[in-house]
């Protein structure tokens, strides 16, 4: 779920002084430079900061990133309705040290409001993600371990009570949830007819009579999406918010929508959305093998290989809605100058298509 911002004199950013950032780093800073940046996401405004220490060559990061909650009013709205910015300072304030991936080091969680910013490891340096370049085989498969060693280590964690080690079961998102199915569905529904003149012809024959039929019960889908062993994902796993490390070790950013789910929810999306078509269309089901032979390594039992691929074919359905936000937002005036919504949108029906996703319902 993405849109895009670029934060002007947000009332956060007064805050980022070298007194403040004195405080919260425990190093003294003489003078801080702020850089508004560019950014797809659904709560987030970021900004560069670049640290000036006292005395001289104190030992500290050179550049942090600055992150608070959206400015614009589609991302007030998507922030109150689904807790966005408050469940991604959990992430990281809460959970990281228990979660099998790099994450960006957080020097600072914030406080929840637009006055105190999460302050995180500034990337530039790694080799980013590209969505719309596409993801190719050898990255694929260190992302497809990657989830495998994720989701098996909270494996059908009771989510009951304690959720993953540190965390609160309740503040992770469930796509079983009645209030974010409802509003799922309105945003499905009145999707569709922009989505039918804008890719009729140009997807599988059906997918678009399929999502119009099914939208008004869009709730029903992301339910079915949501069956079977249930884990801790990511929710939004895309190459856009992933970064690698020289040696290839990717670092996963934005845990906005971290919750629980079966793992292949995580793993229809990423390839559905970030690998070429026909590249996909090769090594789907290798991958899918590769994914739930770790699974099996790692301890995971009772989890046999055609309920996997099952699983996968359906939780392809899952991405519809992020498609649909990202073309709702480029008719509210967001632009789509990389083509990520075209891309993410043709890639996931076609994908969805090809392999009969709607008759696992």
């Amino acid at each position: 779920m993405t849109t895009t911002s670029t934060p002007d004199s947000a009332s956060w950013m007064g805050t980022v002084g070298p007194r403040w950032l004195s405080d919260v780093l425990g190093a003294a800073i003489a003078s801080v430079e702020t850089e508004p940046l560019g950014v797809a996401s659904a709560a987030g405004e970021l900004a560069r900061l670049s640290l000036t220490y006292e005395p001289a060559g104190t030992q500290g990061p050179a550049t942090i990133i600055a992150k608070a909650p959206g400015s614009s009013e589609i991302q007030r709205m998507m922030d109150a309705a689904m807790g966005l910015f408050a469940r991604e300072r959990f992430v990281y304030g809460e959970l990281a040290g228990a979660l099998p991936v790099r994450l960006p080091r957080c020097y600072h969680p914030g406080d929840g409001d637009k006055e105190e910013p999460m302050l995180l490891e500034d990337l530039r340096g790694l080799r980013m993600g590209d969505q719309v370049a596409g993801l190719d085989r050898a990255d694929a498969e260190r992302l497809v371990d990657l989830l495998a060693d994720l989701h098996g280590a909270f494996w059908e964690t009771d989510f009951g009570e304690s959720g993953p080690p540190g965390g609160d079961a309740g503040r992770l998102v469930s796509w079983t949830d009645p209030v974010l199915g409802a509003m799922l569905t309105q945003l499905v529904t009145s999707g569709v007819a922009a989505l039918r003149q804008r890719y009729e012809g140009r997807v599988p024959p059906g997918v678009l009579d399929a999502i119009e039929e099914l939208a008004p019960d869009w709730a029903t889908v992301l339910r079915r999406c949501a069956e079977g062993p249930q884990t801790f994902v990511h929710n939004d796993f895309r190459l856009d918010n992933i970064f690698f490390e020289p040696d290839g070790e990717p670092v996963v950013l934005d845990w906005q929508l971290a919750g629980r789910c079966r793992g292949t929810q995580d793993l229809a999306y990423l390839l559905s959305g970030s690998m070429a078509t026909d590249a996909l269309r090769e090594c789907w089901d290798v991958l899918v093998r590769r994914y739930h032979a770790r699974l099996l390594a790692g301890g995971v039992g009772g989890y046999d290989l055609d309920e996997c691929r099952f699983h996968y074919r359906q939780s392809l359905l899952y991405t519809v809605a992020p498609g649909i936000a990202m073309l709702g937002q480029m008719q509210l005036g967001g632009g789509d100058a990389r083509g990520l919504a075209d891309t993410l949108i043709l890639r996931t029906l076609t994908h969805a298509g090809e392999l009969d996703a709607f008759a696992t319902l």
